[in-house]
């Protein structure tokens, strides 16, 4: 199913791990349910044509690259976006107040 614009389960819990984001997290913000995300990446679910490219554009607009061929697999690209803190690890030190 990998071809140059589609993406695999591993390659969409490695690049998880590579930001530290959960399924929530990933869901979130590619604005797909955080079961679907589980169940795909355990290979129980094969998700939509239009879920794939969510997920995809989601870790792409966070920094992930995509790698394809014999071993798909995912990376931090260079100069990849710094989102910040994480709501969640906001704390008293960490917040400056910025909006």
């Amino acid at each position: 199913m990998n071809g140059a614009d589609d993406i695999t389960a591993g390659q969409v819990r490695r690049a998880r791990e590579l930001l530290g984001w959960s399924e929530t997290d990933l869901a979130l913000r590619a604005n797909v349910d955080a079961g679907r995300i589980r169940d795909y990446e355990s290979g129980t679910y094969p998700p939509s044509r239009a879920q794939r490219d969510a997920l995809r554009s989601a870790l792409v607009a966070a920094g992930i690259a995509f790698t394809d061929g014999a071993h798909p697999d995912a990376r931090l690209r260079r100069g990849a976006p710094d989102d910040g803190i994480h709501p969640r690890e906001l704390t008293t030190e960490n917040d400056d107040g910025a909006a």
